[in-house]
């Protein structure tokens, strides 16, 4: 009961003589921000409205007029863009028996109601973008239609007043209406609330509404249609209230008078503002935005929007990096370490954003156990060439990348192990290098010698023969040695016999025949076959090799047995696994990983034919 009187006591002060009709606080310029969106982010856009003293909508601003502050400090705009998206406008009619009372020309009140909304709409350019809805006593309520639909649905509204009990239930559809968010892109929502005056146990629900449309930003402008001696009244000043309080328009209508045209507060609220800026928010948490506004030297700002963001570094990532790198001579004859192959890696890398907000890179960089070896600071920036040329020995290293995004967050990934080996020259490499030089020089010693012993043996007389000589040297008159004597043997102290290899190896192709590289010899007691030279004796440059894959080993009895060392390809004999040590006979077709060899004997075991035995009968 109290806050009613209190309530009575405000409105009868509003409905003092002499008190103007406009509802708009004549202040100075007004700017509102609204309809932050920092889905794109760092890209931040919003909506903005600034109206002068007069509440006309100020058109024609530039980013040069417009200061924004993110969190205090000046962002300068992207973009500043003056649109016209149209209004949402919802009628709500609630009639009564003031409603019926005729003219002298016997026309109703809403009748000329009607007319008068009617010729609005007829007015229009087909271009309008108005969201137009009405809601009346005693009729389904019309929601989002055009100017045509809406008069359509006004002409069909033919209630009998009298008969209509009036009910503040149709501002509540209104408003529900209304709130609908930004139907159609930066539209702004406005009531017009056509009505005859409440009874006193109403003033507490108009309040209620009124706190409502407060709440949800929507403009009330009303037209009170009452008899002009009731204009003084509560229920006439409760209805200028929700008017002012919501920051709209009242007018009073008895018959005689004019009805404005809701083009007089539309019009303003079709434009507004859209700009965009680039954040330059670095951390979680809440944040804030405003702008200030210098319009024609008044300058005015809006309150703070608030938002909140998650912000995390860029996340690198290496893609499919090397486990070991070989570094070998590309030729025989080459000896330099510097100068083996290959003398570069490519290395590639993916950036994650974990927050959810892809940024500009500006920068990215590689490496090699905790020192810097690439950068990129332009685009590509997920590639990077490593150089390994001067790596002339073999051993690990840890490979990192780092992103840096425009905001300058920066982090670095998580350490992968590469391994660089570098094949160190065969002993004798000076020989091979230097083979055509030494041979050269050999045939000039060899040639001296021969003129030397040339040039000797000339200034020498040749000795007499004798007779006796020649019949010791012919065949004919030598003695024949007999039975049981050996042949007399010539010296051969200057010949040396090279002992030979029991097996060999001979590679084969894809297709099981022999490639042109001549046989491999097993001379040894052990070979080993992998890809790493470190620890295999045979190094195979194949994917699908271990870096210890076999080991072929001959035995006290001159066999040959191979043996996988737990290979992840596998080893296998005439196309089955060896999961144990397996002897290998001459002719055997045997796979190190895809690497094939044919084992050969050199001394291959005799065929035996079929034998026969004879039957005893």
């Amino acid at each position: 009961m109290r806050k009613l009187s209190a309530f009575l006591l405000l409105v009868l002060l509003l409905g003092l003589p002499g008190m103007a009709l406009s509802a708009r606080a004549q202040g100075g310029t007004q700017v509102t921000l609204y309809g932050l969106q920092a889905g794109s982010f760092p890209a931040i856009s919003a909506r903005m409205d600034v109206y002068d003293a007069a509440g006309n909508f100020v058109t024609g601003l530039t980013p040069a007029d417009v200061t924004l502050l993110e969190d205090g400090q000046p962002r300068p705009l992207d973009t500043l863009e003056e649109l016209q998206p149209g209004a949402q406008f919802v009628v709500a009619i609630n009639t009564g028996p003031a409603f019926a009372r005729r003219d002298a020309y016997a026309v109703t009140r809403l009748d000329t109601v009607r007319q008068a909304l009617t010729d609005w709409t007829a007015a229009l350019p087909a271009s309008n973008a108005d969201d137009l809805s009405l809601v009346a006593v005693g009729a389904a309520d019309l929601a989002h239609a055009n100017a045509a639909g809406f008069r359509e649905s006004l002409a069909a509204y033919q209630p009998d007043p009298r008969t209509l009990p009036p009910s503040f239930d149709t501002l509540a559809r209104a408003l529900d209406l209304a709130a609908v968010s930004d139907p159609q892109g930066g539209q702004k929502s406005a009531v017009l609330f056509i009505s005859s005056l409440p009874d006193t146990d109403e003033f507490a629900a108009l309040q209620n509404l009124t706190a409502r449309a407060v709440q949800l930003k929507v403009r009330v402008h009303v037209w009170i249609v009452a008899d002009e001696d009731q204009f003084t009244i509560a229920g006439a000043t409760a209805l200028k209230d929700l008017a002012i309080q919501t920051g709209g328009q009242y007018t009073l209508f008895s018959g005689p008078e004019p009805l404005p045209s809701p083009e007089t507060f539309l019009a303003p609220l079709r434009h507004t503002y859209a700009l965009a800026y680039t954040s330059a928010v670095a951390a979680t948490g809440s944040h804030s935005v405003t702008v200030t506004v210098n319009a024609g030297g008044k300058v005015a700002a809006a309150e703070p929007l608030s938002f909140d963001l998650t912000v995390q570094p860029p996340n690198p990532i290496l893609v499919s990096p090397p486990s070991q790198i070989l570094r070998q001579p590309p030729d025989e004859l080459t000896a330099d370490l510097l100068a083996f192959v290959p003398s570069a890696q490519a290395i590639e890398m993916l950036v994650e954003f974990p927050d959810g907000h892809p940024r500009p890179l500006v920068r990215t960089a590689l490496y090699v156990d905790g020192q810097k070896v690439a950068e990129n600071t332009s685009a590509p920036f997920e590639k990077f060439s490593w150089d390994v040329s001067a790596y002339t020995t073999s051993g690990q290293h840890i490979l990192q990348v780092e992103a840096e995004d425009s905001l300058g967050l920066s982090q670095v990934s998580l350490g992968v192990k590469v391994t660089v080996t570098v094949l160190q020259p065969p002993p004798g490499w000076e020989l091979k290098q230097n083979a055509a030089w030494i041979a050269g020089g050999a045939v000039l010693l060899a040639g001296g010698i021969l003129a030397v012993v040339l040039t000797a043996g000339g200034r020498k007389r040749p000795p007499k023969r004798r007779t006796g000589s020649r019949s010791r040297n012919d065949p004919l008159t030598q003695p024949v040695p007999g039975a049981g004597q050996e042949p007399h043997a010539r010296s051969t102290r200057w010949a040396r016999r090279v002992k030979p290899s029991p097996a060999y190896l001979v590679r084969l192709r894809a297709d099981g025949q022999a490639v042109t590289s001549p046989p491999i010899p097993l001379t040894g007691d052990e070979v080993t076959f992998g890809n790493d030279p470190t620890r295999a004796t045979n190094v195979l440059d194949d994917p699908s090799v271990a870096a210890l894959h076999a080991r072929l080993a001959q035995g006290p009895d001159g066999g040959f047995t191979l043996a996988d060392e737990k290979s992840a390809a596998g080893t296998w004999v005439n196309f089955e696994q060896v999961s144990a040590p397996r002897r290998l006979q001459h002719g055997d077709v045997f796979h190190i990983g895809q690497v094939s060899y044919r084992f050969m004997l050199r001394t291959p075991p005799e065929k035996t034919g079929p034998r026969l035995t004879p039957v005893k009968k």
